[in-house]
């Protein structure tokens, strides 16, 4: 998606949010921009983040009707201005646009229409340029005296001879350069022919015979010792990896289920560790995981995909898809990494 689109799905986020009745959480927010935002958008993440967090957004989005006031936007852009780069802020103005429901700026030039420059027309061909043949076998073809004349003579004619005799003096010169091409080949194959050969009593000088030369010896080298051979990871190991990740995942929601931060703090490495916000999960009565399956590998480190549910105090539910990355080479293995997928059944 681009920017504007980018936008326009976090305002979605926001409305879902305030009609199920769930405050406006920055943190939440900003997790939830790492997620919506492709590869394109990775230079965006610093303002977005900033963005979401910032006292004139929460106070927009905690509207009856959130974001809903056009002139949001000088105010939200001047809070990015005041932070973040000329390009940056350019950018995210589509973004800005996007959130708060306003049209896209129309392209600049659209409408510019390029009238098509005129084709020259062809320049008509002079009537007087007549092309006089030069017979090439001529015997007697006219020397350059006499095509020099003929040329003298041309010019002091009517209106086209100027032309006739410009074309007779370059059949001349086409006559010229195609008889010297026939004597340059006529010379070659002659010189072919004429090979010296030897007469009755003559005979060839001997051909000097080199003797050859014996390649010196070489030392003999011990043979190699046979290598020990190699240990082959077992199959099982693979497995094993994939059973470990799968319960490493399964220990971290049980101690966010029963609120012990700490040592859920201990599961994650990476990005997930900056990403952990315990404040979020205080607003559930139970987390749980289910349906963890392999959907990815690259050497120890495996992507789980998985479905969470989170209930609420008053007994409502929700279900999630979310995606782990645990990197099982440590002991004990750690989650890397973890994204939000999509919202299964919404709250109820």
């Amino acid at each position: 998606m681009n920017d504007y689109q980018l936008g326009a799905a976090l305002r979605t986020q926001v409305i879902q949010d305030r009609q199920r009745g769930l405050p406006v959480e920055g943190r939440r927010l900003q997790a939830l921009v790492g997620d919506l935002g492709g590869a394109e958008q990775a230079a965006l993440l610093p303002a977005l983040r900033y963005l979401v967090f910032c006292p004139a957004f929460h106070s927009a989005a905690s509207q009856a009707e959130p974001l809903a006031d056009p002139r949001l936007l000088t105010r939200l852009m001047q809070e990015l201005q005041e932070v973040f780069t000329p390009a940056i802020c350019q950018r995210m103005q589509a973004v800005v646009q996007g959130l708060l429901g306003l049209p896209t700026p129309p392209i600049a030039g659209a409408a510019a229409v390029v009238a098509p420059a005129p084709v020259p027309a062809p320049a008509p061909e002079p009537a007087s340029l007549v092309a006089v043949p030069l017979p090439l076998d001529d015997p007697h073809p006219p020397t350059a005296d006499q095509a020099l004349a003929l040329l003298a003579a041309n010019r002091s004619g009517a209106g086209g001879g100027g032309s006739r005799s410009l074309v007779v003096v370059l059949s001349f010169l086409c006559g010229g350069l195609l008889v010297g091409l026939l004597s340059l080949l006529v010379f070659m194959q002659l010189a072919g022919r004429r090979q010296p050969q030897l007469g009755a009593g003559e005979t060839r000088p001997p051909v000097p015979v080199v003797q050859p030369v014996a390649p010196p010896a070489t030392p003999t080298l011990p043979e190699p010792e046979p290598s020990p051979p190699t240990t082959q990871e077992p199959a099982s190991s693979g497995t094993a990896n994939l059973n470990q990740a799968i319960s490493r995942v399964q220990e971290l929601y049980g101690a966010l289920s029963s609120k012990n931060y700490d040592a859920a703090r201990g599961f994650f490495a990476g990005a997930a560790a900056d990403q952990f916000d315990p404040s979020f999960f205080n607003q559930f009565e139970r987390v749980s995981v289910g349906e963890l399956r392999e959907s990815g590998r690259s050497g120890s480190t495996l992507t789980l995909d998985g479905q969470v549910t989170f209930l609420y105090p008053d007994g409502t539910s929700q279900l999630e898809t979310r995606s782990f990355t645990v990197d099982t080479a440590t002991t004990p293995a750690v989650i890397t990494n973890s994204t939000f997928g999509q919202v299964l059944r919404s709250r109820q």
